[in-house]
């Protein structure tokens, strides 16, 4: 559809007219991806909307084939999160059909889910890297959780976010609507993704991070230890 705006100018009379198409406008969920020094391909995903892991994998195969890959690194820095099943696709890519990729559990049973991969893997053999950062939420977590827990790659970066909460929208009168949180994020090696604490606040109605006294350790896949809470947004793999 197209329209004309008429715009009024600060000190001139005659309006400027400019003609302005409407569309729909769609941000790809990869904008960049090539090839790093030393044969490292890199995979900057900004988005967890519709077809990222189509697109994930469209761009790893035309690395793949275009050059002698030595490892991958999917950079998830900044990445809030989006569509869980997109997530597991993503997983999908470096992980065999049948894994476990993350569960959600509430009181109510109907919330209880568990998410596997559903195809044979891409690629199980290349070394992988996840990137992450403070702004790495949700999806992202699940991502990279995943692929630590299931020790396929290695996680690189900062505390991320810690976003593992379910939540669904209710619609109210007046137009309205309230977010309830009616489940949690969990992925392979049983922890929670979760970093903040809200059902018990301090004298100033504030919640915190999980204190320290209230971590687990869980085993990933090969059986290295591993921590939930505030421990688990540190987000290193070690090589022991």
């Amino acid at each position: 559809m197209e329209l004309n705006l008429l715009v009024g100018r600060l000190g001139i009379e005659e309006p400027l007219e400019i003609k302005v198409i409407r569309e729909e406008i769609k941000i790809p969920n990869i904008p960049y991806y090539g090839l790093l020094p030393g044969g490292v391909g890199y995979i900057r995903l900004t988005n967890f909307t519709q077809n990222a892991g189509n697109e994930v994998k469209k761009a790893f195969l035309e690395l793949k084939a275009n050059n002698e890959l030595k490892g991958i690194i999917i950079d998830l820095r900044g990445n809030g999160g989006g569509l869980l099943n997109e997530a597991v696709n993503i997983c999908n890519i470096f992980l065999d059909e049948k894994q476990l990729i993350v569960s959600t559990k509430g009181k109510i049973a109907s919330k209880n889910q568990d998410h596997y991969t559903r195809t044979a893997a891409v690629d199980k053999d290349i070394p992988l890297a996840v990137m992450v950062d403070r702004g790495s939420a949700s999806a992202s977590e699940i991502v990279a959780g995943a692929i630590q827990d299931l020790d396929r790659g290695v996680i690189i970066g900062q505390r991320t976010f810690g976003k593992g909460l379910v939540q669904n929208v209710v619609p109210l009168t007046y137009n309205s609507q309230v977010k309830i949180t009616v489940a949690k994020y969990y992925i392979p090696s049983g922890r929670c993704i979760q970093s903040i604490d809200y059902f018990h606040k301090d004298e100033n109605g504030n919640s915190d991070r999980i204190p320290d006294s209230l971590i687990s350790e869980f085993k990933t896949k090969n059986g290295r230890s591993v921590y939930d809470g505030a421990e688990l947004n540190l987000m290193f793999t070690s090589t022991r």
